[in-house]
């Protein structure tokens, strides 16, 4: 084949496959915009089916606890007659007249475009109608998506009416890729766009972007021709797997089980003697480097998968820890489950059946929850109580950050209170956390509760804790997250140093 035709498939190649690239974001956009709208539609569902008609205070406290619980929401409000009358901000007090909306969508959601919210004054807002109650929802959700250096995007609606862009698209370009769907370019620009019946994406970046890769393409193909033509579809996939959305690389992540377990220490504070570990979920990739849980961790809660990931753990535990689990009862690991697990009990089944499975007994493994379990404590209580009637130990973790009110905390079954990092960082300080600490731990007394210290990083704050009748600590003072191996080893030297002193009873 001539090198000059050569040239050019090789020019079109990468044109294409830059249009492929851009059509995907604009698929991830509305993507993203779909599930921003099934968000906030959840959430005017939600305070529909409940009948308010009154603006009372249990009325605008829905509203309210809606807006906290869709992440999406902004602003929550209500109609009566043909006015705004109650928001979640609370009684409007001047007259707002109800707008009629710009268009429905093809569900029934009524849909005011460019909207100032007159009570928050925030910045401008997509509106959306449902029954007599609306939401605000920010439109930079609805098109945030990881994008490369030089991508801009826009959001339409289906009769092309632009809602919201990202990294300034170019206008006259942008209304073109509106009017006719599919690849297309300019002199300067590439684009894609893809559309729904309700939405219409578009991705545009410079040419520039598309020649650099038709520049290493060319320059693979003229000298080497097919042998290197298979290292080319390596470098596009791995190029591919580096450009995926987030949300996208964490879903490869679950399916090839990515996931790993480090483990760390838990110790007596009295007798230094190691009594367990936590589990904390880290994600190693293929190419051996590990990604920071507070990286994965939000975005696998936001989208679900963190219930998958939670499975995983489960049974890393189980083959990292079985010997150690099985012949030592003087070491137990805890395991964290998310607040929509903890609610409903979902991975109980699955992780007795583990256990049995590799004879471990149940009261080898605790069962930590975050006090966002507190908001549904009626919920939580059924599946924690099944949790501690098959042999688990229950932890309330980062105790003191969240939703933690007396009454709850006593009425839920726990067995271990764990004091957040940020309260025992304050010990020594006349800060407000510093002064907090000591009421938790009489709390804790109270409601006989052993008491687990996170992040206890110096002799003094370890020393404060015992003088006081904590229990145990957790932190680099006894040592940082490590793999299984390493914290096996630790656990066993730990032992034989302290195989002469007296057991303390943990639970």
């Amino acid at each position: 084949m001539p090198p000059v035709t050569l040239y050019f498939i090789s020019r079109a190649r990468s044109v294409q496959a830059e249009q492929r690239h851009l059509t995907e974001y604009a698929q991830w956009t509305i993507e993203r915009t779909q599930k921003t709208m099934q968000d906030a539609t959840a959430a005017l569902k939600d305070i529909d089916r409940q009948g308010f008609h009154d603006c009372s205070s249990a009325h605008i406290a829905a509203m309210r606890f809606d807006v906290m619980s869709h992440r999406t929401v902004g602003e929550m409000g209500f109609y009566q007659g043909d006015h705004l009358a109650c928001t979640s901000w609370g009684i409007v007090d001047t007259t707002i007249a109800r707008r009629p909306t710009n268009y429905f969508t093809t569900d029934g959601i009524g849909i005011h475009m460019h909207v100032r919210p007159k009570v928050s004054h925030g910045n401008f807002a997509v509106g959306l109608e449902y029954g007599d109650h609306n939401v605000m929802v920010d439109p930079a959700f609805m098109v945030d998506v990881l994008v490369d250096n030089e991508m801009s995007l826009a959001l339409a609606n289906g009769k092309g009416q632009v809602i919201s862009t990202l990294n300034n698209p170019d206008p006259e370009l942008l209304h073109q890729a509106l009017v006719q769907t599919g690849p297309g370019e300019s002199h300067e620009l590439i684009y894609s766009s893809y559309r729904t019946p309700d939405w219409i994406a578009v991705a545009m970046e410079k040419h520039s972007y598309a020649e650099n890769d038709f520049k290493r393409e060319r320059n693979v193909l003229l000298p080497l021709g097919m042998l290197l033509g298979v290292l080319i579809v390596v470098a596009v996939f791995l190029a591919l797997r580096r450009r995926l959305s987030p949300l996208a690389e964490l879903e490869i992540a679950v399916r090839k089980r990515e996931f790993i377990a480090h483990y760390q220490p838990i110790v007596e504070l009295n007798t230094g003697r190691c009594v367990g570990a936590e589990a904390l979920a880290r994600w190693k990739r293929p190419d051996g480097s590990m990604i920071a849980p507070n990286m994965f961790i939000p975005l696998a809660e936001q989208s679900g998968l963190i219930c998958a990931i939670t499975d995983i753990i489960m049974e890393r535990v189980v083959e990292d820890m079985r010997e150690l689990l099985q012949t030592d009862t003087g070491c137990h690991v805890s395991i964290n489950l998310c607040a929509r697990d903890a609610e409903t009990g979902r991975p109980l089944p699955f992780l007795l059946s583990l256990l049995q499975t590799n004879g471990i007994e149940p009261d080898r493994i605790w069962l930590e929850t975050t006090e966002r379990v507190f908001i549904h404590p009626d919920m939580a209580r059924n599946s924690l109580t099944q949790a501690r009637s098959s042999g688990h130990t229950i932890a309330v973790d980062d105790f003191g950050t969240g939703y933690s009110s007396l009454s709850v905390l006593h009425s839920l079954p726990l067995d271990v209170l764990k004091i957040d990092k940020s309260f025992v960082d304050a010990i020594g300080s006349d800060s407000a956390s510093g002064r907090v600490i000591p009421h938790i731990i009489e709390m804790a007394n109270e409601l006989h509760l052993m008491i687990v210290a996170e992040g206890v990083e110096r002799e003094e704050q370890a020393q404060y804790l015992r003088e006081r009748g904590v229990a145990c600590g957790q932190g680099w003072l006894f040592g940082k997250p490590v793999d299984p191996q390493t914290f096996i080893e630790y656990f066993r030297t730990n032992a034989q140093a302290n195989k002469d002193t007296p057991q303390t009873t943990v639970v």
